[in-house]
């Protein structure tokens, strides 16, 4: 095994590399290693003699397993699948509990779905941003493939291409953002014999609790807890990214995160990965791992 191992697992939107790559899977996954490659040498090169950075990032490549055709991020919410359409509702009522507490009246109980979710994503646009609403529609459409239970291929199949770079090329950090977060927690706690010296997530969703927590595979005793094989868990959030909530989350909801990072990564853009791979606190928590194993 190479010293200095980085692997990662992309979140939402990353179909465009296989699409760019004439769907030649080979080229695509060059092409967006070339990239998290470069993020991550741009966050240390920030830092005074930092450690040199390793040849290539390995990315798991896993978008066109929960890719439907539909355009990301629809203006329209309604063009979701009616599980996707269920997904957002359920994620805009936990934003309002979590925004104005546990006496927050929810705004879906009766009534078509589709005419319900015009005054939820009104309300979430008037707080949060038309941004926001996009990342959170796009966010749906791909959790909604990968959680759907008509499909459940594609959550395996997701699962299993994490798997295959843990085990080809063993890293002793993985990196996963937003909806990656989710795939690599399942299959790092499906695989306990898969190890990882530090498990980073990125914006992510894993505490949202009707959303994505309670359809994990994986929660013990109302608390999920870290995967077995992993040593240090750490999570990096933005504390404005409409991905990653509830603030705090994963902590509270998790059993063995470390450290728990709110930051800011960048303040209009709050959930692109190139700004979390760049921040100072991935910066902070990698550098360590970034020298060669010691007997």
């Amino acid at each position: 095994m190479s010293v200095n191992a980085l692997s990662g697992v992309h979140g939402i939107g990353n179909h465009g590399y296989l699409k760019a790559a004439a769907f030649d899977m080979s080229r695509a996954v060059e092409a967006i290693e070339a990239d998290w490659s470069g993020w991550v040498g741009r966050g240390l090169g920030r830092k005074d003699a930092g450690p040199a950075l390793p040849a290539r990032v390995h990315v798991a490549y896993y978008a066109d397993c929960v890719f439907r055709g539909t355009r990301l991020g629809p203006e329209d919410p309604a063009r979701l699948t009616p599980f996707g359409q269920g997904l957002l509702a359920a994620w805009i009522d936990e934003v309002r509990v979590a925004e104005l507490g546990e006496t927050a009246v929810p705004l879906v109980r009766q009534g078509r779905l589709t005419v319900a979710l015009r005054t939820m994503t009104q309300w979430f646009t008037e707080r949060f941003g038309a941004q926001a609403l996009q990342i959170v529609s796009a966010t749906v459409s791909e959790l909604a493939a990968y959680f759907d239970p008509e499909f459940p291929e594609a959550r395996l199949d997701a699962q299993d291409r994490v798997v295959a770079v843990l085990r080809r090329r063993s890293p002793r950090v993985l990196l996963a953002h937003s909806l990656g977060s989710v795939v690599a927690y399942e299959a790092l706690s499906a695989h306990p014999d898969l190890t990882v010296d530090l498990f980073v997530t990125l914006g992510s969703p894993l505490a949202m609790n009707s959303v994505v927590f309670e359809r994990l595979l994986f929660p013990s005793s109302g608390r999920g807890a870290k995967p077995p094989g992993v040593g240090i868990w750490v999570n990096i959030a933005d504390r404005g990214d409409p991905v990653a909530v509830p603030r705090k989350g994963l902590s509270r909801r998790f059993t063995g995160v470390a450290r728990d990072h709110e930051t800011s990564i960048h303040p209009v853009d709050p959930h692109r990965v190139r700004n979390y791979l760049r921040c100072p606190e991935l910066v902070a928590e990698i550098s360590p791992y970034l020298t060669p194993r010691t007997a």
